[in-house]
């Protein structure tokens, strides 16, 4: 027989565990707000400049639904209260063609464990528009126009209130992938990438994929006007951004980074990548990165090709890199990201604690 002082001390506990409960990020609902920001490039060019379309993900105690986000079904509340508090923020960088719902899986499932998700389409690299590919300043204004997107929210009175400043990281795939190491403090030679795909590269030959989308042609490699040929006299700036705390990134584009740059980043840093990806051959690219940071995890998938970090569940798409929703051969894109998440969610929570 329980005493009144026994019931009293579970009535006790029980008021003091309710409040922690309801703030578990794992329960959290996903809410959802369009916004487009302006993204003027550094020179005013409008090829890179221009509106920037973007959605900011963030926890709510409003339930979802199922609804299209373009070809993709997501479960989410549109426009629902945020939960208050200051949360870590992840921005997103997507890969060349890409846009702002190609990766919605990792922002529900980042919400979900208490993260605010900034999701936005790259001007001039993306599935409407990719004037901006190919011009020497590419590597440059990519890693520009997510500080750029981190400068709107946190001065924003709507996102600023809920964003930790002291935990902010960035994940990117593919394009994307340069875009976050080069935050974290690599920094682009462009000269790699012309002799890479050039007369005397491995690149046409063995890494066709990535030359054809820089824009150099085996019948006149680096003749004009192919990309980047103005490379030496571009100024290659320092393009860390010291907001950012840990990056990910997920097949990355590794060859137009300087290894020694990159051997430099002090950034907790997770690479992943797919032995099977034959739009960014590995030995040059993912690998490349993963030589010149010894000391990062990097996740090799033995059956995984480029897109596995793409949102799974939907036809063909088409792309310049090639058709997203396209796998390898007996390859399980939803089982490789149920797998991968336990990977890049305790890599985040260990470096943004």
């Amino acid at each position: 027989m329980t005493s009144p002082l026994h019931h009293a001390a579970r009535r006790l506990l029980l008021a003091c565990l309710l409040p922690l409960l309801a703030a578990a990020p794992a329960g959290a609902q996903v809410g959802v707000q369009r916004s487009a920001w302006t993204a003027a490039s550094v020179d005013g060019s409008a090829s890179t400049g221009g509106a920037q379309p973007a959605l900011v993900w963030y926890p709510t105690a409003t339930p979802g639904r199922t609804q299209q986000f373009g070809p993709f079904e997501v479960t989410v509340a549109p426009g629902a209260a945020p939960s208050p508090g200051a949360h870590p923020l992840v921005l997103l960088s997507h890969g060349t063609g890409g846009q702002e719902t190609g990766h919605a899986w990792l922002a529900q499932r980042l919400v979900a464990e208490g993260y605010v998700v900034a999701t936005f389409r790259h001007p001039g690299d993306n599935y409407l528009d990719r004037s901006a590919v190919g011009r020497p300043d590419f590597f440059t204004e990519r890693p520009r126009q997510v500080s750029r997107v981190l400068d709107q929210l946190l001065s924003d009175a709507r996102w600023a209130p809920l964003i930790d400043p002291r935990r902010i990281a960035a994940i990117g795939h593919s394009a994307g992938g340069y875009t976050v190491l080069a935050l974290a403090g690599g920094r682009p030679d462009l000269r790699r990438v012309q002799a890479h795909c050039g007369a005397q590269g491995e690149g046409l030959r063995d890494d066709t994929e990535f030359c054809r989308l820089a824009g150099f042609d085996k019948g006149r490699p680096a003749a004009p006007p192919a990309p980047h040929a103005t490379a030496a006299a571009v100024s290659l700036p320092d393009l860390h951004d010291a907001r950012i705390r840990a990056v990910v990134a997920v097949a990355p584009v590794g060859i137009a980074l300087d290894p020694d740059a990159l051997a430099a980043v002090t950034l907790p840093v997770l690479v992943a990548y797919g032995a099977r990806d034959t739009v960014l051959v590995p030995r040059f690219h993912a690998e490349a990165v993963c030589r010149a940071l010894p000391a990062a995890p990097c996740e090799r998938s033995t059956d995984a090709g480029h897109f596995a970090l793409f949102q799974a569940g939907t036809g063909p798409l088409g792309s310049a890199a090639g058709d997203p929703a396209e796998d390898p051969a007996g390859f399980d894109r939803r089982a490789w990201q149920a797998a991968f998440w336990p990977t890049l969610r305790d890599f985040l929570a260990r470096t943004m604690p």
